[in-house]
């Protein structure tokens, strides 16, 4: 499936010490990338640390992820490759079964990031 080109949302906000990063999906040229759950889980931290460099920050700086699954029964293959890209001390989480927007979309990730 194709992503429309323009949502009315800002991918990144700045506010105070705070990067705020919308949900992420398995995006690869403006299409929903094939994969499991771990596949699309990579890439949409992919697309989250990509979004964070333009502010100088990584994944060791977010403290803060929202995620939402389409299937209950992913969630430990989720969990695994999730804890697979984040460091101890883990951002703070909550987790959602819940339908997504873009069908087929197995996994959507934001976050919130501390500036230095």
């Amino acid at each position: 499936m194709t992503v429309p080109s323009s949502l009315p949302l800002s991918v990144t906000r700045k506010a105070g010490p705070f990067v705020f990063v919308s949900g992420q999906l398995a995006i690869i040229e403006g299409k929903l990338a094939d994969g499991d759950v771990a596949v699309q889980t990579d890439l949409a931290i992919n697309a989250i640390a990509r979004h964070l460099e333009p502010y100088g920050l990584g994944l060791g700086d977010v403290v803060r992820t929202g995620v939402w699954l389409t299937r209950t029964e992913d969630f430990s293959a989720f969990n695994e490759a999730y804890a697979a890209r984040f460091a101890d001390p883990y951002p703070t989480r909550s987790t959602v079964i819940s339908g997504l927007a873009l069908s087929g979309a197995l996994v959507e990730i934001e976050a919130v990031a501390l500036l230095p």
